[in-house]
């Protein structure tokens, strides 16, 4: 029973370190859920700001390259209901924190930004535990669309490892037309950059089975000796 529970401990420290070799970067990911911190709960669901809701076209998460998709230019629709998200009105900033679900490298980010509303500045935080955030971009200016079926807009930084990234946004309503006084969000997406990075436990569980796995070693060649 302890050799099977060693051989297991270890055949799922070398599966860990196998995935987190083998996801390599370029794909389209989303995040899982979200939060509005500030200036909610707004009008909408914050959920149809990732789930592909009012794009034209769809992708596969970590499947679908990011630059491939984007290049085929979807569009996001200017309907609100069920498809967009803003914050409460009369307000100017909101703050909406996005789960990845797990640490991840991304590089990269995908604003599908709102046409009535929108965001006039954004910054960008980052974290791996959801309570302790570190400012990664800052003074970004997503482009003011018109009332029309929107694009998205890339904004591209350094490889990042995290899995919480918070959205700071300022500036609201763009002025164009600016005639519902908040921010909004039609979409976001992430570009995944290197290797993704495995989690605490994760790291926890490789250290034991490696350990074990040593230790089994050691007695055994005692034994022999």
């Amino acid at each position: 029973m302890k050799l099977s529970i060693l051989s297991f401990t270890a055949t799922a420290a070398v599966a860990l370190m196998a995935t987190a070799a083998q996801a390599g970067p370029g794909f389209i990911i989303a995040p899982i859920a979200a939060t509005v911190d500030v200036n909610g709960p707004g009008f909408g669901s914050i959920t149809n700001t990732f789930d592909e809701s009012g794009l034209s076209s769809l992708y596969t998460p970590g499947v679908t390259n990011f630059d491939a998709y984007i290049a085929t230019n979807p569009l996001h629709t200017t309907t609100f209901s069920g498809f967009e998200f803003f914050g409460n009105a009369g307000t100017s900033t909101l703050q909406v924190t996005y789960d990845l679900g797990s640490v991840k490298s991304i590089n990269a980010l995908a604003l599908w930004n709102e046409e009535s509303s929108g965001i006039g500045s954004l910054t960008l935080l980052s974290s791996l535990d959801g309570i302790t955030f570190s400012l990664f971009a800052a003074g970004l200016t997503p482009f003011d669309n018109p009332l029309a079926p929107y694009p998205a807009e890339v904004f591209g930084f350094g490889n990042l490892s995290t899995r919480y990234v918070r959205f700071e946004a300022s500036g609201c309503p763009q002025p164009n037309p600016g005639n519902f006084a908040s921010c909004a969000i039609g979409e976001v997406a992430f570009r995944t950059g290197s290797a993704t990075v495995p989690e605490p436990q994760s790291w926890a569980l490789m250290i034991a089975g490696f350990g074990l796995v040593g230790a089994a070693m050691r007695r055994r060649a005692s034994v022999v000796a």
